[in-house]
């Protein structure tokens, strides 16, 4: 699976080396830019684009706030972190407005920033594009026509339950996701059908999926509950 391309953009060396090793400790394949002119031009010019932007506020050239502005002017949808050192509610709230996902205040401790970092991928994969499509490694789910794209090529037909289910795996991947969770996300309380339900549709997508030639996508993991493998 493509690691997820992240650009981190802070001006302080020393911090900048501290959080890119741990990015690419962590699984990523982090990009650098030392200031706001510089972050413009990597994410205009860089294909396949970032999935993900770690910016800091107090940056020479063009600062944090306007970067972020201009970002979401020209069409970046991706994930965008903010950093700073200026932990005043009304600059939370102007990096929120100007299009920030996230606002993280120095210091602070770097699993937490890669903890927010992948879960603001996950939110941002899990949503469907303009034409319904929500992708994760090597399948693509169209949420319209409940298709199901593998990396066989093959192309599986669902029930909207079905296609319900398999997204709610694809938004949490690589976690577990207990019985409970994904009943919640197929049944309201009021509908929730007999406790051997899920697993028997478990076992109907699983061999779905297996018939169309795709791999061994959905995972049993103990009493803990399920996961997607990419």
């Amino acid at each position: 699976m493509q690691r997820e391309r992240i650009l981190l953009v802070e001006d302080n060396r020393d911090l900048a080396a501290s959080i890119f090793e741990s990015l690419e400790q962590a699984g990523f394949q982090p990009d650098y830019a030392s200031d706001g002119a510089q972050a413009l031009h990597q994410v205009k010019t860089t294909t396949p684009p970032f999935d993900a932007v770690v910016l800091d506020v107090g940056l020479p050239r063009v600062n944090g706030f306007e970067v972020c502005s201009r970002l979401r002017q020209d069409g970046f949808q991706a994930p965008i972190l903010m950093l700073t050192a200026q932990g005043a509610a009304d600059q939370v709230i102007e990096g929120l407005e100007r299009g920030a996902d996230d606002y993280i205040i120095k210091p602070f401790e770097i699993k937490i920033l890669i903890a927010r970092i992948r879960a603001q991928i996950r939110r941002y994969l899990s949503l469907p594009d303009n034409a319904g499509l929500v992708r994760r490694g090597d399948i693509a789910l169209d949420t319209n026509r409940c298709r199901l794209a593998l990396p066989s090529g093959q192309v599986c037909t669902l029930t909207p339950l079905q296609a319900q289910l398999i997204h709610t795996l694809m938004r949490n991947a690589p976690r577990v996701v207990s019985r409970e969770e994904l009943e919640s996300a197929l049944w309201s309380d009021e509908e929730r059908p007999a406790s051997d339900a899920l697993r028997t549709h478990l076992y109907q997508l699983r061999r779905l999926i297996q018939a169309a030639g795709g791999p061994p996508l959905i995972q049993t993991s103990g009493k803990q509950g399920y996961c997607l493998v990419l």
